[in-house]
């Protein structure tokens, strides 16, 4: 399982480089860790079918592997359309290596992973590069956490984002892994409570091991973007599994495992996920390029990454609210051979409101640009920023409620199909 779509999901997928130590470890904490493992089996309501292997490398071994999971089993290819996704939304700086950002980040933040090629889960010691008899607090429920994934794996397989239709879109691999990661964070959070209950200083052992560690706050270079994309699967992912378990209890978590949430809209909006409610499908927008540009995603963006888009725009406050009522879209993404990149999104609604609000909020976009220009008669609008122009289109001649936006490196060329489309041409 090499694929690395997002950067929540290569803390979770990237493949052990060492084998378990076991054996060697000392006998308390192979006591501890027999403990953590009953806790955890009883928290999660599933039992071990296989012994789960166990390691506790380094940080320095871990950066060292992942450096080696980047050079050799990600292809040029694969990362540069990773790249072209991010810096087209924004969520990345257009100068920024993936790679090295990704690395940065995870080196410093990354407390445990678990692998399902092995099945061996890892957990980082917090404090210098040995556990010795006992885990700390912090590394308890790292351990709780990781061993969830692992109980995770044995019942439900989660092989299954390997799956060509999960892994090549971002927006499904990050819906299906928010109901990962989201179940092992519940898990988690019990535990830490039912320690607090037993010990409340524990609270402060926590802040001193996060603290001593590096690991309290995400690096100050940071993109803002991947920062949230990286959180995203942890704590709105908990808020839909605790919506799935009001809903139906634990029978109805486990059988999400075998209905995954295939939308960012289904994790932000459980009831959508409870009812059924999946994206419509549209046509994707065609956009003038040469016949060399390289045509690198043709796929649904979906609300979280539409939302994120909005953010880079300068849309903060209403960002949530502007792509709340997102009812499907079709993105398509092309590459120049000179680097330029060229995008439109065909988005529907699902109400009249839900659109105006949308409008409303890319309206506000160019109001304080002085080179933005209407479109169309006030139909839509045109504008540059960060090197790039975008239009927009809300037409009112179609039935269902639908806006069309566009970017690339010119006006004429964000433009014309958006002319295209309000005289009739699509």
């Amino acid at each position: 399982m090499k694929r690395l779509i997002s950067l929540a999901l290569a803390l979770l997928l990237v493949s052990a480089g060492v084998q378990a130590q076991g054996d060697t470890l000392p006998p308390e904490l192979n006591a501890q860790l027999d403990d953590l493992v009953t806790i955890s089996e009883t928290l999660r309501e599933l039992d071990t079918l296989v012994p789960v292997a166990r390691h506790f490398p380094t940080r320095e071994e871990t950066i060292a592997y992942l450096s080696d999971v980047y050079d050799t089993d990600i292809s040029p290819q694969q990362l540069a359309r990773l790249e072209a996704f991010y810096r087209a939304l924004g969520i990345i700086p257009r100068d920024a290596s993936l790679r090295d950002t990704y690395l940065r980040l995870l080196g410093a933040q990354v407390g445990g992973f678990y692998d399902p090629d092995t099945g061996v889960m890892n957990v980082l010691p917090m404090i210098g590069d040995d556990v010795g008899d006992d885990l700390s607090i912090s590394e308890q429920i790292i351990f709780v956490h990781e061993y969830t994934h692992a109980l995770q794996d044995q019942h439900f397989d989660l092989s299954v984002l390997d799956s060509p239709e999960i892994a090549s879109s971002p927006d499904r691999t990050l819906a299906a892994l928010a109901l990962i990661e989201g179940d092992a964070t519940a898990a988690m959070n019990l535990y830490t409570q039912m320690a607090m209950l037993n010990d409340p200083s524990i609270a402060f052992s926590l802040l001193a091991e996060g603290a001593m560690s590096g690991t309290l706050m995400l690096p100050p270079d940071t993109p803002e973007g991947l920062g949230r994309e990286l959180i995203f699967p942890y704590d709105t992912g908990l808020a839909f599994v605790l919506a799935v378990y009001n809903a139906g209890g634990r029978d109805a978590v486990n059988a999400a495992f075998s209905d995954l949430p295939v939308t960012t809209e289904q994790i932000l909006h459980p009831e959508k996920y409870l009812d059924g409610e999946t994206g419509i499908t549209l046509e994707g927008l065609n956009m003038p390029v040469s016949e060399s540009a390289d045509l690198l995603w043709d796929l649904p963006l979906g609300e979280y990454y539409l939302r994120e888009w909005l953010r880079y725009m300068g849309v903060e406050f209403s960002a949530s609210r502007a792509a709340a009522g997102w009812g499907g879209d079709q993105f398509r993404l092309w590459q120049e051979e000179n680097g330029d990149l060229v995008w439109s999104l065909h988005s529907a609604w699902d109400t009249l409101e839900d659109a105006d609000q949308f409008a409303e909020a890319v309206a506000s976009i160019s109001t304080d640009i002085p080179d933005a220009v209407q479109l169309l008669d006030g139909q839509g609008s045109c504008w540059p920023f960060d090197g790039q122009w975008y239009c927009f289109l809300y037409p009112p001649q179609f039935s269902l409620p639908t806006t069309f936006l566009t970017s690339a490196p010119t006006l004429e060329q964000a433009s014309a199909p958006l002319i295209s489309i309000a005289e009739g041409g699509a």
